[in-house]
């Protein structure tokens, strides 16, 4: 840890419940890799979460990744009915037998 670090850890409460998360935790939070999160920043900038820079390090408000997982809900009204065939069956490639 560096002494940056070790500063940052003992002045600002970097745990999940305290709301602010490090790029590690930030990540783990949402089930996906560090890397894709910074995929995100870099090269799809304003897709992913707000981030925050804080003394030079990049910190993720819990806040915010709540927030932008509501905004990125999957929406069902949109999306067609799978044709069904007569005999009750599904067309769709999952089901068809191989």
């Amino acid at each position: 840890m560096t002494t940056k670090e070790h500063m940052m850890s003992t002045t600002i409460d970097t745990s999940v419940d305290g709301g602010i998360l490090t790029i590690d935790q930030a990540a783990a939070y949402l089930s996906i890799p560090k890397a894709t999160l910074y995929t995100w920043r870099t090269r799809r900038a304003g897709f992913g979460p707000r981030a925050v820079k804080l003394g030079g390090c990049l910190r993720y408000r819990r806040s915010d990744l709540d927030a932008w997982v509501a905004e990125h809900l999957e929406s069902f009204d949109d999306v067609p009915d799978i044709p069904v065939r007569r005999d009750g069956m599904s067309l769709s490639r999952a089901s068809r037998p191989r």
